[in-house]
């Protein structure tokens, strides 16, 4: 991919595409491109904040620590989706670590870039802070999951969170989320053979397929209808 292809990957996500021409391309200007084969961390927990970062293409990981687990996948990220702001925007440690699930493209806006924006632009702090309460609505889906009692309802719900679901919105079919069911299992507080028993239902529906270290869920819509029927 080609930096100006990239930059409209941007443009285009959820987050960027609300504001005007102008801010997209004060946010936009001097990113440069990564490239991340499959399985290369971005960065891990304890590393020195430096970019905001863009997904362009491929796919990204997001794992954090756990207090029984240790550190567990907790969220799947796609093209389109901003991610690095808390740590880059407060000059601190990171968090949370990232890793490239497939060979995956990013932009990259440096932590010094945002800084002279911030001053030149004050206006622009609150285009960054609506960036994180973006986030956080993510974040929040994935707490709320891991309330639901019932574990087939648990399941369904992470699936579509993990495929990208936001509050009234879901993402297109089909989409391929690359984690193995141990993964899932740990991620949704389930043992490995209730997770296979749930898929293999839901694959006997032709609701999703069982890849080799991916769940692929073919019909978004007919599994976010289960979970609304249950709740």
């Amino acid at each position: 991919m080609q930096l100006a292809d990239a930059v409209e990957v941007a443009r285009k996500s959820r987050w960027l595409a609300q504001f005007d021409r102008r801010t997209q391309d004060l946010v936009c200007s001097r990113m440069r491109l990564v490239s991340l084969p499959r399985n290369r961390m971005l960065f891990d927990m304890e590393d020195a904040a430096t970019d905001i970062y863009c997904l362009v293409s491929g796919c990204a990981v997001i794992a954090i620590p756990h207090p029984v687990q240790g550190v567990v996948n907790a969220h799947v990220m796609f093209a389109g989706r901003w991610f690095g702001e808390p740590a880059a925007l407060g000059r601190r440690p990171r968090i949370i670590s990232v890793l490239a699930r497939r060979p995956t493209e990013l932009l990259a806006l440096p932590q010094a870039r945002v800084a002279e924006l911030l001053k030149a632009e004050p206006a622009l702090d609150w285009v960054f802070f609506n960036l994180m309460a973006w986030n956080v609505e993510e974040y929040l889906l994935h707490a709320v999951d891991l309330l639901i009692v019932d574990p087939r309802l648990r399941l369904y719900s992470r699936l579509l969170t993990f495929a990208g679901r936001l509050l009234n919105h879901l993402p297109p079919s089909p989409v391929a989320i690359p984690m193995t069911q141990e993964e899932l299992a740990v991620a949704s507080n389930m043992s490995r053979s209730t997770v296979y028993h749930f898929l293999s239902e839901l694959a006997e529906r032709k609701i999703c397929e069982i890849g080799y270290r991916e769940i692929r869920i073919l019909d978004v819509e007919r599994l976010d209808a289960l979970v609304r029927e249950n709740q």
